[in-house]
């Protein structure tokens, strides 16, 4: 067992710690590490689930089992999208969500698929004109909600601009994050145009049953996307009126 797993032996269920507090435990096993070893330390906890997140410097005990960090499963139509930009735009940051990743959370499943690929604002024209000249299929650039409904098929392609902020994998920097799809299905009109809203409380429902999820990150992007007290209320439990639709 790792050392720093002794200090949970110390720690109140249902009480709420700061970094501060958690780092002094730590301290009274290991008083020859640096800040930084205990910082990683509480790190590795949260990233195991044993410690949950929930506000900024503001740690509890998880309750239930260890949860697992989401990883999309990419069909092969995502996955060589996902190369073939990614080979050709190195430096590009892009994220890629397709609508069938969200049958692992609904109870409708959804058959006919729609691939997304976010790009920073400056490249996004440049990879749409890549995908063409490489021969994708029914790409739409930026589309409205009509133009969307109008010519939308099957496997379709949708380039559309990356919000700024949006949060990113390191390690595999264009899987979609758990945090920024679960706000993007409530911000997006396109996105959540291919699911019921009613169904979102059960997804975001069955999203934190399942896997870590970084709540802080996730009401930073909400912010940014306008939509902080809508997620806040989801993740507490809430209507569905508000979803983008």
């Amino acid at each position: 067992m790792q050392w720093y797993k002794e200090m949970l032996n110390d720690i109140e269920r249902e009480k709420t710690y700061c970094h501060k507090e958690l780092a002094e435990k730590l301290r009274t096993l290991r008083p020859d590490l640096s800040e930084s070893a205990y910082h990683w330390a509480l790190n590795g906890l949260v990233h195991e689930g044993v410690l949950v997140r929930e506000g900024y410097n503001s740690y509890v005990l998880s309750s239930g089992p260890s949860k697992g960090e989401y990883v999309p499963e990419y069909s092969e139509l995502s996955k060589g999208l996902i190369k073939s930009v990614s080979d050709r735009f190195p430096h590009v940051k892009f994220a890629v969500f397709e609508t069938v990743l969200l049958n692992e959370f609904l109870n409708h499943m959804i058959a006919q698929n729609t691939v997304f690929i976010q790009v920073e604002k400056e490249s996004s024209i440049y990879v749409f004109r890549f995908l063409q000249e490489c021969g994708f299929k029914d790409i739409m650039y930026k589309p409205g909600k009509k133009d969307f409904d109008l010519y939308w098929s099957k496997d379709c392609i949708v380039v559309t601009d990356m919000v700024s902020e949006a949060p990113l994998r390191t390690d595999k920097p264009h899987s979609i994050m758990l945090e920024k799809m679960l706000v993007d299905l409530s911000a997006d009109k396109l996105i959540a145009a291919g699911f019921s809203k009613a169904e979102y409380p059960d997804i975001m429902e069955q999203a934190q049953k399942r896997y870590l999820l970084d709540k802080v990150r996730m009401l930073r992007y909400a912010r940014r996307r306008n939509r902080q007290d809508l997620v806040l209320k989801y993740l507490e439990g809430g209507a569905v009126e508000d979803v983008a639709g």
